[in-house]
Formats: structure tokens, sequence, C-alpha cells
């Protein structure tokens, strides 16, 4: 059985893209890592005074709120261990992103149901990579979990994509005749608060990352402190190595109209990052 904890950053309209991450784990592995995460946790803790709810990526990388009185140099050293945590862990990440602009320009007329909405698309691209890439494993028929930060009207809609897939999506990952549709995946998503989940908090800061990897390499966006481009760089390519293959995330030689959408619809940057 797996888990994916999931997130997204830039929700935003005026954001150039969006980006939705997921972090695969094995369940058998998921008690640890929870712990390890807390220990984590309970560290940072002791940087503040007053209790801290949750990690949020965003006001710890560009020191807002209560970060901007820890210094940038302790702010940096806690993302880029988060980075080296997910790899050290050995669990995998799942990315899926949409360029707002590009979204908008595509002819997404023979995918009504996610076409109008960049957050569906994206999760439901999340929930197709991990169709194409688990079930060649043995063992793990419908033992996928989807945890999402809370959004619990566009998390319904997820549900119900995944409870009755379109028939759009069976080129992606090669549907077999007599294969039920995304067989690997439990019927439904999950909207949990990100106070309540570490790794879904963990998503949220890997999301940041990525977002703004395609930000500054890719829209031109300025630095928001000075060395930021390096640092965003060396985080991103530390995820990338754990995110599941390249031809998993946007298969270049598909001829499905579904995998020729989700690659127009991608940043460039993000879908040259990793292999």
């Amino acid at each position: 059985m797996k888990v994916c904890y999931v997130d997204e950053s830039g929700n935003d309209a005026n954001d150039p893209c969006l980006v939705i991450v997921g972090i695969v784990v094995d369940a058998y592995r998921l008690n640890r890592t929870r712990e390890e995460f807390g220990e984590i946790f309970d560290d940072i803790q002791q940087l503040f005074q007053d209790n801290l709810k949750e990690l949020k990526g965003a006001k710890m990388i560009f020191g807002r709120n209560r970060w901007r009185n820890v210094d940038p140099e302790t702010r940096n050293r806690i993302a880029g261990f988060l980075c080296n945590w997910v790899t050290n862990r050995k669990h995998h990440i799942v990315l899926a992103a949409v360029d707002r602009q590009r979204f908008m320009q595509a002819d997404g007329s023979r995918f009504p149901e996610v076409s109008a909405d960049p957050w569906l698309a994206c999760s439901l691209h999340i929930a197709l990579q991990l169709q194409k890439n688990h079930q060649g494993k043995k063992k793990n028929k419908g033992r996928t979990f989807l945890f999402i930060d809370e959004n619990k009207q566009k998390a319904d809609k997820l549900s119900e994509l995944l409870f009755n897939p379109p028939e759009w999506t069976d080129p992606y990952y090669g549907r077999r005749k007599n294969q039920a549709r995304l067989d690997q995946l439990i019927d439904s998503s999950f909207a949990v608060k990100s106070h309540h989940a570490g790794l879904v908090q963990v998503a949220d800061m890997y999301a940041l990352i990525l977002r703004r990897y395609a930000e500054l390499y890719e829209y031109k966006r300025s630095e928001e402190w000075e060395g930021e481009k390096s640092l965003i760089d060396e985080w991103a390519r530390t995820l990338a190595s754990r995110m599941l293959p390249k031809a998993t995330r946007w298969p270049e030689r598909a001829k499905a109209p579904c995998c020729k959408w989700y690659n127009y619809i991608a940043p460039a940057s993000l879908r040259a990052l990793g292999s």
C-alpha cells in the first residue's frame, strides 16, 4: 500500500504557473517518516517562543511573519535539509504543473472535466502518473491513497473523477481491455488539514521551490534575495532526483491527445527537469 501527500503552490491568478507536488510513501515506512518529521518539527519549534502550528514553506523561505526574526542562513539550512530528507528516506515525488497562459490558449474541448480548472487538471495528472508508475508493481492493485491539503469542494470533484474516470484518460497509462480504470488508486481523494499531516506541509514547500524554479528560469522573475536563484536550483535538482521518471510525468513520445495536452500546458522548465 502507498500513500501520496499532495499540496500546491501558485493558486493566485497572477502567478504564471500552478505547481502540485505529491510525496509518495510506502505504508510500511510511513510511521517512521512521520516520527522523523515530528522530531524535525520539534527542533524547528525551538526557534520560536510561541507555538508553531505548521511549517509554511513560503513564510520560511522568504522570511515572512515570525520567520523574519530567523536569520537567512538558518532558514536556508532547514529548507535544504528537508529537500535532502526525502532522498534519504527514499520516498518518491510526483510533479504536475500548468502554465496559466498556455492553459488558457490550449484547446481543452476533449477534456471538459478539467479544462476549465488548472487545479483539477494538475490533480488528475498526479493520479494518472501514479497509475502509470504503479500498475507494473506486484500486489499493488487499488492500494494508493491520495491525501490533499484541505480544499473540500475541489477534493470532492477530484473524488468524482477518480471514482468515474473519463475515457480519454485511458491512453495515458495504456489501459488494457479488461483493466478497470485507475485501478491502482483508491477511488476517492481525502482532504486533510495541513497542520494534521506533516508530509502535506513538506509537499507545500517542495511545490513552492519548484514553482520558484520555473519563475526564475522560465518566467524571468527577479530574485527575492541575492543568491536565491542558485539555492532554488540546488534544491530543485535535489528534488528532481526522486521524481517519477520523465516518461511518466510528461510522456513525449505518446500520441494520445491527453498526453499531448498535458505536455503543452506544462512549463517547459519543469518538463526538462530531472530524468
